[in-house]
């Protein structure tokens, strides 16, 4: 093999691992930095959740295995916080900034174990520098769900095919497993490990262990009650996850590249920390190193395809019609993170210098400069947010729809039926996630969302209807029922939205 050994490549010395230049409180300040100050500027700014989340805050609080679009992990997550009461955004927020937070900590754990405390705390930084892990976590949801069995992955990974130790390989499994639970990308990374797998002469010769096998049959039982409920429900987050938009050559081609240059750019300001606190001749040489043939090691190798592989692979999706977005970089920033730590080894730095500190702090400070920015400048500006898709005001749409229901109904809403598919489902998790009373919602007013529903009470209740539309041909388990006094009215959305969408509610009459 004309790779080195993992081994072989210079770690620092357990004196200089432990050096008092890199304090152990540095990376506790760093975590709890990122806790503090995000769940508190999401809590103070965002004013609203995101439409996915709300997709997944129905679904959540009824602990379905079942979701619109994606596997239910991240939904079981933002249902629970819905029911923390006035505290349900702090809760979100800090849930979502936890997973995020987790992941980069477990990935500089792995650089710890692999190159030393400081290539650890550099992967920390580098990973918490970036917008995936500061205000895009605010938008919880399975792309943040996944994060950290994304860094468990590499980590299990690694010291599976490394030391083939069945307990390695057990944990492999299992991080693939739990990952599939929040979404399928998780296959972004296990794919192109594979290949490496294959392609290294000293890990493949472990297929002729239990190892592999032993990873294989940990993840397939843990994944297995999802498999089967998607089998039988139809398969709609597989058909969600593989489907095609309708688009032209050029089109698709433009995804493409669209996404290989976020991705890029999402490693802008991890490649300028490294170039600040290396300089630029030792940082361009320990990455020339980490690709020539003579010098290029296993952990090398690993990395390069846990960083490009993904990337490829979701980028070479375009061609086959699948709209690729570049929020789906989020976990893939984990690989970046560990792919830096480890290049500021390879470098040879031993102390973190005070300049990549300073370059941090500013950055830091500009990252929440322009996020709180931003989101005054739409307090008073029309950005292009507009279409069916417009981000809803959850607070006022849960006022608006308790004032209806005031006037045309009894007592708390009881049930909230949603019909036209995604536009009123998100309508329904917002107003659910923002009243202060549980309130059940059947989707499309079929019982098999929620088969221990109790639906004659809800007959003789009656509910509130939510549709996209004024033509509403509604029944509950495919039994037509009347729905009265269907009202349009302007969605509230949040400052900045253009021409907002209407929404209609509706009233199933007690007694139906």
């Amino acid at each position: 093999s004309a790779l080195t050994p993992a081994h072989a490549e210079a770690r620092p010395t357990s004196g200089e691992d432990a050096g008092s230049a890199t304090p152990f409180f540095a990376p506790l300040a760093l975590i709890a930095l990122q806790l503090v100050v995000w769940t508190a500027l999401g809590a103070g700014f965002e004013g609203s959740i995101d439409n996915d989340v709300a997709e997944g805050v129905v679904d959540g609080r009824e602990l379905r295995l079942s979701y619109l679009r994606h596997p239910p992990l991240s939904s079981w997550v933002s249902g629970f916080a819905s029911t923390m009461g006035p505290l349900r955004y702090v809760a979100l927020f800090g849930f979502a900034l936890a997973f995020a937070s987790i992941a980069f900590v477990l990935c500089a754990a792995f650089m710890r174990r692999r190159d030393g405390r400081v290539a650890a705390l550099f992967a920390l930084m580098a990973g918490f520098g970036s917008p995936y892990a500061t205000y895009w976590p605010l938008k919880f949801n399975h792309n943040i769900g996944v994060m950290p069995f994304w860094a468990l992955t590499l980590w299990a990974a690694w010291n599976a095919f490394e030391d083939g130790a069945l307990t390695s390989w057990a944990l492999f499994g299992a991080a693939v497993g739990c990952g599939l639970w929040a979404k399928y990308a998780i296959l972004h990374l296990v794919a192109p490990l594979g290949l490496a797998f294959l392609i290294v002469p000293e890990w493949r010769r472990r297929l002729a262990g239990p190892g592999p096998w032993l990873a294989l049959a940990v993840a397939a039982a843990i994944v297995a009650p999802q498999a089967i409920d998607v089998a039988n429900r139809g398969a709609t987050t597989l058909k969600w996850a593989t489907h095609a938009t309708p688009s032209g050559a050029l089109e698709r081609a433009g995804w493409m590249g669209q996404f290989i240059l976020d991705a890029a750019l999402a490693n802008l300001p991890m490649a300028l920390f490294a170039w600040i606190a290396c300089g630029g001749a030792a940082l361009k040489a320990a990455i020339g190193s980490m690709f020539a043939r003579a010098t290029r090691s296993r952990l090398d190798l690993f990395l390069h395809f846990a960083v490009f592989g993904p990337v490829l692979l979701i980028a070479l999706a375009a061609p086959f019609g699948i709209r690729v977005f570049y929020h789906w970089f989020t976990p893939v920033s984990i690989s970046c993170a560990a792919w830096w730590g480890h290049a500021v080894a390879r470098a040879g730095l031993r102390v973190l210098p005070r300049r990549a500190w300073i370059a941090y702090g500013i950055w830091f400070l500009v990252v929440i400069g322009g996020y709180v920015a931003q989101r005054e400048f739409w307090r008073w500006q029309t950005p292009l947010n507009t279409g069916a898709y417009a981000e809803m005001d959850g607070p006022a749409l849960a006022a608006l729809a308790e004032r209806y229901w005031s006037e045309h109904g009894e007592g708390r809403i009881p049930y909230i039926v949603s019909y036209d598919g995604k536009i009123g489902f998100q309508a329904a998790g917002s107003i659910v996630f923002d009243l202060p009373y549980r309130v059940r919602v059947l989707k499309d007013g079929a019982s098999y969302n929620a088969p221990w529903f109790d639906l004659a009470d809800l007959r003789r209740r009656g509910a509130l209807v939510i549709a996209a539309g004024p033509d509403v041909e509604a029944a509950i388990d495919g039994a037509p029922i009347e729905v009265r006094d269907l009202t349009g009215f302007d969605r509230p959305v949040l400052p900045g939205v253009k021409t907002p969408p209407r929404i209609y509610f509706g009233v199933i009459a007690p007694g139906t």
